[in-house]
C-alpha cells in the first residue's frame, strides 16, 4: 500500500515537471518567433521535434541499404506519415495554435475583400504570353506558370504534362461568397490559361496530382478536364485513385495510374505520331533498379523511332486532408519526369547531329524542408540532376504553424541545390492568400537567396513561360497591389 502511494506521488511529481517543462518550451518558442531574424538565419527560428527510431516498425519505413524513405503507414493510426518525422509533420494542430494563427487573419481581414494583385503588363503582352505557352520548342523543356501550383509543361514537341489543376475562383470545397475569405480562399489572379485553351491544343498527355488539399485538387476543375477529355492519363499517389473514381463522373479507371514513392511509369509515342500515347509497362521501382554510371538517362534510353516519358512518384514532406475525418488517408508526393525524345527528326534537329535528346524535370508540389533528414538530397541523388524544376516559395508564415508543411524562399533555394537543378522557377505564391506573408515578400526573399547562392532560380509572372536551355537573368518581378 505504501509502495503504491509512493509510486502515485512519483508519477504526479513527474507529470507536474513535464507540464512545467512543456510550458517553458512554448514560452521559449514564442520568444524565438517574436524576436529572431528568421530569414537572415532560418536555423535560429525553429527547432523541429525529431522522432527517434524507438519502435521496431519505424526501421521498415526506410530502404536497406541506402536509407531512402519508403511509403510509410503508421500502424498505430493506419494512416500515411512522413517516416523521418512522423508526428510533428502529420498536419495535426492544436486548436490554440490554429487560433493563434487565424486570429491575425480574422482581425482586420475577415469578411473583407482581399487586395487586388495585378501584373503590370498590357493585354497585347498577355496574348503574346498565351501564344508562347502553346509553342513547343524542339529539344527543350518549356514550363508555363498558369497559377499557384498549376503548370503546363512541354517536353520538346512530343509530350505535354499538366500539374495540380485548379482553375476555380476559390480554393474551397464550395464556391459561394467567391470574393470573400469564407469557406476558402479567393484568387488574387485568374489562371493564365483556361481548360478550353488546353483543349484547343489537343489536351495533355498526363496530369499529375501531388496531394488532395483544395489549392492543389479542385473538384470542378478535374470534372471539367475529364468530361472534355483534355487529359489522357492521370498519375496520382496512393489513395487518390479511389477519390477520383468516387467523385468524378465518367472518368476511365484504366486511365488512372496510382503510385507509391519511388515507383515510375513509362509512356511512349511513335515518331511522327504525337497523338498516339502508349502505356509501356507495369509500375517499376527505381530503388530496386541498379543504375549504371549514366543513371536515369541510360534507363530511359529511347527505342528506335520512339519518344519516351517516364513519370516517377517521389517523396515530399507534407500531409493530406479534405475534411476533419480523412487526414492522411491519401498519400502526398512530388513528381520527377525523364524523357528521351526520338532521334529520327533529321540532322541537327536538336542542335546535336541526329542524337536523341534527354530531358529531366522536377515538380516539388507542396513541401516543407526537413532540417534533420536529407530528403531532397536523396531525391537529387536518385533522380537528378534536373534541367528545370518548379519549387514552391509561398504560404510560409507564421513559421511556428507552417514550418513543417511549407518551405520559405531560403529553404526553396536549398531544395534547388539539393535536387541538383540547373534552373528553377517559383510556384505556390501570389495566387491564393493562404498565409500571412505579404504577397510581394516571397519573390523578394527568393531574389536575395538566389543572388547569395549564385543560382538560377527566378519568380515569373502568371502566364510567363520558361525554357530549360534559354539563358535567364535573375530579376525582380513587376506587379502592383491596390
Amino acid at each position: 500500500m505504501l509502495r503504491t502511494k509512493a509510486n502515485e506521488a512519483k508519477h504526479k511529481s513527474k507529470a507536474r515537471w513535464d507540464l512545467f517543462w512543456n510550458r517553458s518550451l512554448r514560452i521559449q518558442q514564442r520568444l524565438i518567433d517574436r524576436y529572431s531574424t528568421a530569414y537572415s538565419d532560418p536555423e535560429l527560428a525553429y527547432k523541429p521535434y525529431v522522432v527517434e527510431m524507438d519502435e521496431p516498425f519505424k526501421t521498415q519505413w526506410f530502404s536497406q541499404p541506402g536509407g531512402y524513405p519508403l511509403t510509410a503507414i503508421d500502424p498505430r493510426t493506419g494512416r500515411f506519415c512522413n517516416p523521418w518525422n512522423s508526428q510533428s509533420t502529420n498536419g495535426f494542430k492544436r486548436l490554440q495554435d490554429v487560433w493563434r494563427w487565424k486570429k491575425t487573419r480574422f482581425t482586420g481581414s475577415f469578411l473583407e475583400k482581399p487586395k487586388k494583385f495585378k501584373w503590370n503588363m498590357t493585354e497585347s503582352r498577355m496574348e503574346e504570353l498565351k501564344a508562347k505557352a502553346f509553342l513547343a520548342i524542339p529539344g527543350e523543356i518549356q514550363v508555363t506558370w498558369i497559377g499557384h501550383a498549376t503548370t503546363l509543361i512541354h517536353f520538346s514537341d512530343e509530350f505535354k504534362v499538366l500539374t495540380d489543376p485548379v482553375f476555380s475562383h476559390k480554393a474551397s470545397p464550395i464556391q459561394m461568397f467567391e470574393n470573400y475569405e469564407l469557406f476558402g480562399v479567393p484568387r488574387l489572379v485568374p489562371p493564365s490559361l483556361s481548360i478550353n485553351d488546353l483543349a484547343s491544343i489537343g489536351g495533355v498527355d498526363v496530369c499529375v496530382l501531388s496531394h488532395d488539399h483544395y489549392d492543389h485538387l479542385d473538384l470542378s476543375s478535374v470534372q471539367e478536364l475529364s468530361s472534355k477529355e483534355v487529359v489522357k492519363f492521370w498519375a496520382v499517389a496512393m489513395g487518390m485513385k479511389d477519390w477520383l473514381l468516387n467523385n468524378i463522373d465518367g472518368i476511365d479507371e484504366e486511365c488512372i495510374i496510382e503510385m507509391e514513392w519511388w515507383q515510375s511509369m513509362s509512356f511512349s509515342k511513335d515518331q511522327g505520331k504525337s497523338e498516339t500515347l502508349m502505356l509501356n509497362e507495369e509500375l517499376s521501382n527505381v530503388l530496386e533498379t541498379k543504375f549504371n554510371n549514366d543513371g536515369m538517362e541510360r534507363k530511359i534510353s529511347s527505342k528506335k523511332g520512339k519518344s519516351e516519358l517516364t513519370v516517377t512518384c517521389a517523396p515530399a514532406q507534407h500531409w493530406c486532408s479534405r475534411s476533419p475525418f480523412d487526414r492522411n488517408t491519401r498519400l502526398w508526393c512530388s513528381w520527377a519526369f525523364h524523357s528521351n525524345i526520338a532521334a529520327e527528326k533529321g540532322e541537327n534537329y536538336y542542335g546535336v547531329n541526329n542524337k536523341s535528346k534527354f530531358l529531366s524535370f522536377y515538380f516539388a508540389g507542396d513541401t516543407g524542408y526537413p532540417k534533420t533528414f536529407p530528403l531532397h538530397r536523396q531525391i537529387g541523388d536518385m533522380l537528378g540532376p534536373f534541367d528545370l524544376a518548379c519549387i514552391p516559395i509561398g504560404a510560409y508564415k507564421p513559421r511556428f504553424f507552417m514550418q513543417d508543411s511549407h518551405c520559405d524562399p531560403h529553404e526553396a533555394a536549398k531544395i534547388h541545390q539539393d535536387i541538383q537543378a540547373t534552373r528553377s522557377i517559383a510556384i505556390h505564391w501570389g495566387t491564393f492568400p493562404l498565409a500571412n506573408e505579404p504577397f510581394e515578400e516571397p519573390p523578394t526573399l527568393l531574389y536575395e537567396a538566389a543572388e547569395h547562392k549564385d543560382i538560377d532560380f527566378t519568380a515569373i509572372p502568371h502566364g510567363e513561360s520558361v525554357r530549360s536551355e534559354t539563358v535567364s537573368k535573375s530579376a525582380t518581378v513587376d506587379f502592383a497591389i491596390s
